[in-house]
């Protein structure tokens, strides 16, 4: 047996005492009679109403929705206000006048008075049911909402998941070309590799991580693709942090290092120049990565699944609030990213 919603129980009640203490005032003032008079007569045939409304909401309504039986619905509801309306007249005629107006005769069959029972009535469940209808409409968009955001999560659980495998193919084959040199940095680089793995498996979990972590992981790559290439790559590194910094959400900004890398020193022959600037201030993020590249390389935006699922989950994590600029100007990659990090 399932337990019992109070909250919901008494958002009932709530409806109808309010219900009961409107409808008692506007009665008073239609019928010209005293307020209390008007309540006392409204309390007789609330029960009525309660039990015609919950009846067309628990046991008429939910016919609606199989529509081969429309016309057991509108019987069924025909047959319920019939009904409600016989009872209602009871109360009034045998219950409600004789101990409240003993010497006023009250006809049972008066055909005036039945058509405003079946109005009064309608009103009654027309009003809860607008209510409801409300909530109802609130309640779907709510799910609709909840749907949206785990299907979004999903696709974000599913992009990151595809960004660590892809960073990892990438190094190690710096790996296997230090091994193939029987380079003596190679332990070095697989320790270098293994803090940087360790930070992708286990730091990444959260949603968010400190900006000073992410710059953290982006030295320590800088470090291992500087093993590799020696003397020819020239690295410029500039990192302006303010305390306390703001958060991130992992693995955006090293895709960006690793394409600079990927177009900047392994796909030309001379000497490489690749500059990083990052800068955190009132939450506000500027991150910019220029590289050098052959006139025949493409602009990054356009290479491999890296930059596309960085995109992506821009999209998804902070619509509205970034801007990417991907761009080749003789000879110069350029990647500069602004993200607003206010609201995290």
């Amino acid at each position: 047996m399932g337990r019992v919603n109070w909250t919901r129980i008494a958002y009932h009640i709530c409806f109808w005492l309010v219900y009961l203490i409107l409808n008692s005032w506007l009665g008073s003032l239609y019928n010209k009679v005293e307020l209390e008079k008007a309540f006392q007569g409204e309390a007789f045939v609330l029960p009525v109403k309660i039990l015609l409304t919950y009846f067309v909401f628990y046991f008429i309504i939910p016919l609606y929705l199989d529509r081969d039986k429309v016309w057991k619905l509108v019987g069924l509801m025909a047959l319920a206000f019939i009904v409600a309306s016989f009872l209602y007249r009871v109360v009034t005629a045998f219950v409600f006048f004789p101990i409240f107006e003993p010497g006023r005769n009250i006809p049972f069959f008066f055909l005036p008075g039945f058509y405003l029972t079946a109005f009064d009535l309608f009103i009654t469940v027309a009003a809860a049911t607008t209510v409801k209808m409300i909530r109802v409409h609130y309640k779907s968009l709510e799910f609709e909402q909840e749907l949206i955001r785990e299907k979004l999560q999903s696709e974000l659980s599913f992009l990151r998941a595809q960004t660590n495998p892809h960073f990892l193919f990438n190094t190690l084959n710096n790996l296997y070309v230090l091994s193939r040199k029987k380079s003596d940095k190679t332990p070095d680089a697989i320790m270098m590799l293994s803090k940087i793995m360790r930070f992708v498996l286990y730091d990444c979990r959260t949603p968010r991580i400190p900006v000073a972590e992410e710059a953290k992981v982006i030295q320590d790559y800088i470090e291992l693709e500087k093993l590799r290439y020696n003397q020819r790559l020239h690295v410029e590194y500039v990192e302006q942090i303010e305390v306390p910094g703001g958060s991130i959400a992992p693995l955006l900004l090293l895709p960006f290092v690793e394409n600079s890398f990927k177009h900047g020193a392994h796909s030309t022959t001379g000497d490489a120049h690749i500059s990083i600037h990052l800068n955190l201030k009132d939450n506000i993020l500027d991150f910019e990565v220029t590289n050098t590249a052959e006139d025949n390389e493409r602009p990054p935006s356009t290479e491999g699944i890296g930059l596309k699922n960085v995109k992506r989950q821009l999209d998804l994590i902070y619509p509205g609030r970034y801007e990417l600029i991907a761009r080749r100007e003789n000879g110069i990659f350029r990647v500069a990213l602004n993200i607003r990090l206010e609201d995290d």
